[in-house]
């Protein structure tokens, strides 16, 4: 579990399924990471329960009401040491700084409690609040961008930016 100020980052529970089917049914969401159905909600919960935990994903909880309202982990590459950053917020709380606030306390978690020397991230190229949020306010690096690299949920081929951040940057920062 990882504590900010006004969040509270745990495991994922069933009682999240709910408002996770919220964050992705919303088109502000969908606009960037596909949509999922109820029943595709509960088919992944029910494969969370046959897994291991990965101890660097969590569930994104409100301090307040104790709401879960994102997800933010990191996708941890063990032959290579690396992980990435990966992040999905119920678009009623974006533009208040709560992915910043769970991106900053994961990766500060991630390089203070793991092995990992790099942690990576990409977004689509117009997705610009979340290229500012890498780019700005984790400081990541931007390394480039694939042109023409995957299709959007609206059809389109869309491009992606990558960025990147080794520990010793981190710790430097």
């Amino acid at each position: 579990m990882i504590e900010t100020e006004r969040l509270i980052m745990r495991p994922m529970i069933q009682n999240d399924l709910e408002d996770f089917y919220d964050i992705f049914n919303s088109d502000n969401v969908g606009k960037f990471v596909n949509k999922m159905s109820h029943e595709s909600v509960e088919k992944y919960f029910d494969k969370r329960k046959n897994k291991p935990n990965n101890p660097y994903s969590f569930a994104v909880v409100l301090k307040e009401n104790n709401k879960m309202i994102g997800t933010c982990g990191i996708v941890y590459d063990k032959d290579n040491f690396c992980g990435e950053i990966s992040y999905v917020f119920n678009d009623r709380y974006w533009s208040k700084g709560y992915c910043t606030e769970a991106c900053k306390a994961i990766v500060k978690y991630t390089f203070e409690n793991s092995e990992m020397h790099r942690l990576e991230a990409d977004c689509a190229e117009n997705n610009f609040a979340s290229a500012k949020i890498l780019f700005e306010k984790l400081k990541m690096n931007f390394e480039g961008k694939i042109r023409n690299y995957c299709k959007s949920s609206d059809g389109k081929i869309i491009g992606f930016n990558f960025y990147a951040i080794t520990r010793e940057e981190y710790e430097k920062r």
